[in-house]
């Protein structure tokens, strides 16, 4: 998959040499409601618009912009070509904010959508494991976190297990993402992605 172009492409290719090909829709532009489940979203958006009693009563926003976006050729009817398969959160380091604005925007998407849930992942280089568990603690708004570095960080966390309390703390919180599955390789995404 080409995930780095900062254009909406649409290729014919294989994310790995394993899985069959498919007509993959990869874009880091534009808004989840140009993809099947979300088409509804534009017009709730719409009516928040013009209408400003509602704006006030139900205080949403129903832009939802994940940094990537990946779909499939739709097999629903309706003007949207494809259906979201997945939408990808880069963030490089996790702050409080970013955490937020994680939950909120995929909490937007299973609340809202109206067809099957997409995969919801976040990709991370972020070194610290305690502003990791921030967003792999909770209810299901994220599948998993994809880290960059994972194999360095195993290293680091069995390094520091044998250090000061708060320095344990941090090994301890990767052990645990680690062993519930709430944080992988990077390197699995294409496969995950391609099975599911």
């Amino acid at each position: 998959m080409q995930i780095s172009s900062r254009r909406s492409t649409s290729v014919r290719r294989t994310p790995t040499q394993q899985h069959s090909p498919q007509r993959w829709f990869v874009t880091r532009q534009g808004e989840a409601n140009q993809f099947t489940q979300y088409q509804h979203l534009a017009d709730l958006q719409k009516l928040l618009i013009e209408e400003p009693t509602l704006r006030t009563a139900v205080g949403r926003d129903y832009h939802v912009k994940p940094d990537i976006m990946i779909g499939v050729p739709s097999q629903w009817t309706g003007t949207a070509q494809y259906t979201l398969h997945a939408a990808v959160s880069s963030k490089l380091t996790i702050r409080s904010d970013r955490a937020q604005n994680i939950r909120v925007e995929f909490g937007t998407l299973v609340r809202n959508r109206r067809g099957r849930l997409p995969h919801l992942v976040v990709v991370t280089a972020e070194p610290l494991p305690s502003r990791i568990i921030s967003i792999a603690r909770g209810t299901g708004e994220i599948d998993a976190i994809y880290h960059l570095l994972f194999d360095e960080m195993n290293e680091a966390m069995d390094a520091l297990a044998a250090g000061s309390s708060a320095l344990r703390s941090q090994a301890d919180d990767w052990r645990e993402m680690v062993d519930m599955q709430r944080v992988r390789p990077y390197g699995e995404l294409a496969d995950v992605l391609a099975l599911g």
